[in-house]
């Protein structure tokens, strides 16, 4: 399965550089192209966390209410979360969606020569100058991490750095999450020195578009609420209004001073003796 993917993802690759000539580009390119597969999927997690931060201050009194027994504190978590139609799961669906793409394009891009033509592709960010590999890998020690330090070790600071700015605002503020909001940038610090420098720009962009789209949807989603809240400011204004100008009217009504029963009779009898 995972060659398939590997398979899939050089053919696109060679694809996008037949008509840009630059491998770097081509797997940003390629980042975009799955941004949009995957933006449904995406959209739905970023929902969720977002519905999770909503709900957060509610479950707090709910653990702070049984936090001297466990059992019921998960039990009325689990009540409230299916109450409110909450997934625990929802936000990360797309992270076991990406998660077969990340294995596929290593393996792309770490035996690249089984997947693509290298006599035709140009391996580095900057053919002209052959400047930064992006089939190579870091690989560092840390023993002799400050002797060798390398223009390669950037990507793998810039995706934990990446990592750790979405993780904060995808993530809820449970003190259960906290751990993964620090652990997780480490994880993909360490890892991604291990990794082609062209995985780690793929993970880097990927990233990237991920704080964009959580921007954007965070940002309409206000646009849609402050329009709701506009509207209904509005009906209130014209219901308001009803009762007053109505009062208004009777008003009106009373300050008219009623006619004496006498005074029509007397006028038609004026006319009359004219």
């Amino acid at each position: 399965m995972i060659d398939a993917i590997a398979q899939f993802f050089g053919v696109l690759i060679s694809f996008i550089y037949d008509y840009v000539p630059n491998l770097g580009l081509a797997i940003i390119i390629m980042t975009v192209l799955v941004k949009i597969v995957t933006f449904p999927l995406n959209n739905k997690q970023i929902q969720s966390a977002k519905r999770m931060q909503q709900l957060q201050p509610e479950m707090k009194k709910i653990q702070q209410k049984y936090k001297d027994d466990k059992e019921k504190q998960n039990q009325a978590v689990s009540e409230f979360m299916k109450e409110n139609n909450m997934n625990p799961l929802a936000g990360c669906l797309p992270l076991l969606v990406q998660f077969p793409i990340l294995i596929g394009i290593f393996r792309l891009l770490r035996e690249a020569n089984e997947f693509l033509d290298m006599s035709v592709i140009n391996p580095y960010l900057f053919p002209s100058a052959q400047f930064i590999d992006l089939l190579a890998v870091p690989n560092i020690g840390f023993d002799n991490f400050l002797s060798q330090i390398s223009i390669y070790y950037i990507f793998p600071l810039i995706a934990g750095a990446t990592t750790y700015i979405y993780s904060k605002m995808s993530m809820s503020t449970d003190s259960s999450q906290k751990m993964m909001l620090y652990m997780m940038p480490i994880m993909i610090t360490v890892f991604s020195f291990s990794f082609p420098v062209g995985l780690v720009i793929y993970w880097i962009m990927n990233n990237v578009f991920s704080i964009g789209q959580h921007k954007f949807i965070v940002k309409m989603d206000q646009v849609k609420e402050d329009g709701k809240a506009d509207e209904v400011s509005k009906s209130n204004g014209r219901e308001n209004s009803k009762p007053e100008s109505k009062k208004a009217l009777e008003k009106t009504e009373s300050n008219k001073k009623p006619e004496p029963k006498g005074a029509k009779s007397k006028a038609k009898k004026g006319k009359g003796k004219k």
